[in-house]
């Protein structure tokens, strides 16, 4: 994405989408599992009910050269992934009791708040530094946060009960990148079983494209410099698979046995990349 305007209207148009199936549902509805572990639909709103809250508070406070965590945050070096996705958990199921039979109203003035923050920023703005609980982070970014937030869980929200629900093509350029920044990084750990660093390729297209190389290690997973070595496995496919395989939404051996991701490689190590995945 390309400019400030063209981020809010992305996130603008995904809050839209996801309120108004929100706003049709039946009260039953509420109570349906998502395709979140753990969480049922109000749990998954309540939980972007607090992340629009969160990202307001976080972009409020670096305007103002407040970058440290606020109260109740980890500090940045403190940063644990696995302890991260319990504490978000937790949350999620605490604001939702808290809000009882108001989370869709909630989740409204949320969204609306946060729209009205960040419409009143100057370009400039954009690029001041805030936190975020795995590192500071430009305003930018943390908006491109809060589009795929907002899309993926609405795609979680929905496909329990509409398997041929996808995502809206207008979100996969706030995908892209925090793909390579931050999913990556977070959905593998370290494992001592890998004798030698393992490179895998994904050569994705439509509706855009884009190559990503990932290098397993010992240490854990990053990204390299794309083009610059050799892969053992690459693969290809088009965006929505790459982005719902790297988010964790579906598996990979689904998605090569359906043929919307093929293999070139060694497929036992096109395997272990899906089996070594945590969840982005």
């Amino acid at each position: 994405m390309d400019s400030s305007t063209s981020r809010l209207n992305v996130l603008q148009a995904e809050v839209e989408r996801l309120t108004h199936y929100l706003t049709a549902l039946p009260p039953e509805a509420w109570h349906r599992p998502s395709a979140c572990e753990r969480w049922q639909v109000a749990d998954v709103v309540a939980h972007l009910t607090a992340g629009g809250h969160n990202v307001a508070q976080s972009v409020a406070r670096g305007l103002q050269g407040e970058v440290g965590p606020p109260a109740g945050s980890p500090a940045l070096r403190a940063h644990d992934e696995d302890a991260h996705r319990e504490r978000m958990a937790q949350s999620a199921l605490a604001h939702r009791a808290q809000l009882g039979d108001h989370v869709l109203a909630a989740f409204i003035a949320s969204n609306e708040a946060l729209h009205h923050q960040l419409a009143a920023l100057a370009p400039p703005a954009w690029e001041t530094l805030c936190y975020h609980p795995a590192r500071l982070m430009p305003v930018r970014m943390r908006v491109d946060h809060r589009i795929t937030e907002v899309a993926m869980h609405g795609w979680d929200i929905r496909a329990p009960s509409d398997p041929s629900t996808h995502l809206a093509p207008e979100s996969f350029p706030a995908f892209f990148p925090i793909i390579s920044e931050r999913v990556v990084t977070r959905a593998f750990r370290p494992d001592v079983r890998r004798s030698r660093p393992i490179g895998y390729r994904f050569l994705v297209t439509g509706p855009l494209t884009t190559t990503t190389d990932i290098v397993l290690s010992p240490e854990g997973a990053c990204v390299a410099p794309t083009g610059q070595a050799e892969m053992d496995v690459c693969f290809r496919c088009e965006a929505e698979p790459y982005i719902l395989v790297m988010f964790g939404r579906r598996p990979l051996e689904a998605v090569i046995a359906t043929g919307e991701v093929t293999v070139e490689g060694d497929h036992a190590l096109a395997v272990a990349f899906g089996q070594s995945f945590q969840g982005g």
